[in-house]
């Protein structure tokens, strides 16, 4: 299966997701995203960025924006150079305007090029996923939000 074309399935790089986000999904792919209507939708913003660890790019990083209100969640795969677009559903680019909390991944299970299953380390602090305190307010229209990640340990600001 090639990951530039369209269909019911999402990035290998978010099965991961094993929260009450990923019980949605098939809810969410069965009312509009198999269909290829757009009817019952909520707002949606576009939303684009960067995922960099260290000042460099993530690649084949999963993002995931959950929104705080209503909808499911949006989800994309970081490229080579650390840039991911957001869809909604299969056929629905964005994200549901409004909170949205962010997850960021690079482990979980997923298939090697042989159908293999493989499971694949998390190489990020669970700062930035299972406890990720990351929020973004998408807006209506285009949005832009980059995420400059670092390994480390989140570093505390001295009082001096």
């Amino acid at each position: 299966m090639r990951e530039s074309s369209l269909s019911c399935r999402w990035p290998l790089g978010i099965v991961w997701l094993r929260s009450a986000v990923l019980a949605t999904l098939p809810v969410s792919l069965a009312a509009a995203g198999c269909s290829g209507r757009d009817r019952g939708l909520p707002p949606l913003g576009r939303v684009t960025g960067v995922v960099t660890l260290d000042g460099k790019p993530l690649a084949r990083a999963a993002v995931a924006f959950v929104p705080y209100e209503r909808g499911n969640g949006a989800y994309a795969t970081t490229d080579a150079e650390g840039r991911y677009t957001l869809r909604y559903t299969a056929h629905n680019e964005g994200a549901v305007v409004g909170r949205n909390r962010v997850e960021i991944r690079t482990g979980g299970e997923g298939r090697d090029a042989d159908g293999n299953l493989v499971e694949t380390p998390e190489r990020l602090p669970a700062r930035y996923h299972a406890t990720s305190q990351l929020v973004v307010e998408v807006a209506a229209g285009d949005n832009e939000f980059d995420f400059p990640l670092v390994s480390g340990p989140k570093k505390q600001k001295s009082n001096r």
